[in-house]
């Protein structure tokens, strides 16, 4: 019977060949179909094999995010994946530069217009930040995720000058995206940067919009 280990060596493998040749991303094609059945396989796969395999999975995989980017089914298929190399890697390889700029491709994803990209980046950024490695009690990125926060929230509340240039619709849905991502994460972000986000949201309701002023209350509560 072939394991979750066996089967994420076969594809690795697989994927390295597609990826060295010249790879197309729409329906159909190769390397779309190789990163949907790594993302079913990834959360089964023994965090010392994918900790082992670090290197050659970053090496093939991180460069994908922008070509990625306009085809949404495999970038949802990337988002997962990186959800279970992120969960999988130790406090050390978390350090690596393209762990750390991949955290921050799926954290900007949060606030993409695509709902289903949206909801596929925060449920991996909430997964994440919950299961930080051993022996830490937070994890090393909640900091970094509460310093985007508040940068994201002073941006929202900037509304009405982005109004004022013609773009506050568009302003408006990044707020509203901002604050359904905020709520299940709020717990696990540092204690130091919740008065200044708790700030920030107060300030969202003198924007104007009632669904984003009930939206913000609804994450303060």
């Amino acid at each position: 019977e072939r394991t979750p280990a066996a089967y994420f060596a076969g594809l690795l493998t697989t994927l390295e060949k597609t990826v060295r040749g010249n790879p197309t991303f729409g329906e159909g094609d190769l390397l779309p179909a190789e990163l949907y059945l790594l993302a079913l396989v990834g959360p089964f796969i023994p965090h010392p094999v994918v900790r082992a395999h670090a290197n050659t999975l970053l090496s093939l995989t991180s460069p994908l995010w922008a070509p990625l980017h306009p085809h949404a089914p495999p970038l949802r298929s990337q988002i997962s994946l990186y959800g279970a190399i992120f969960q999988a890697l130790d406090a050390a390889q978390l350090e690596l530069q393209a762990v750390g700029q991949s955290f921050a491709t799926v954290l900007q994803l949060t606030l993409d217009s695509r709902p289903r990209i949206r909801k596929k980046a925060a449920e991996t950024i909430r997964e994440v930040l919950a299961s930080p490695p051993t022996p830490l009690v937070r994890h090393p990125y909640a900091s970094r995720v509460g310093e985007w926060t508040v940068n994201a929230l002073k941006d929202a509340n900037a509304l009405k000058q982005k109004a004022a240039r013609g773009d506050g619709d568009d302003a408006t849905s990044a707020a509203i995206h901002l604050l359904q991502f905020l709520r299940p994460v709020l717990p696990y972000l540092p204690s130091d940067v919740l008065p200044t986000i708790t700030t920030l949201l107060l300030s969202l309701p003198r924007l104007g919009n009632p669904f984003l002023s009930q939206t913000a209350y609804v994450v303060l509560s």
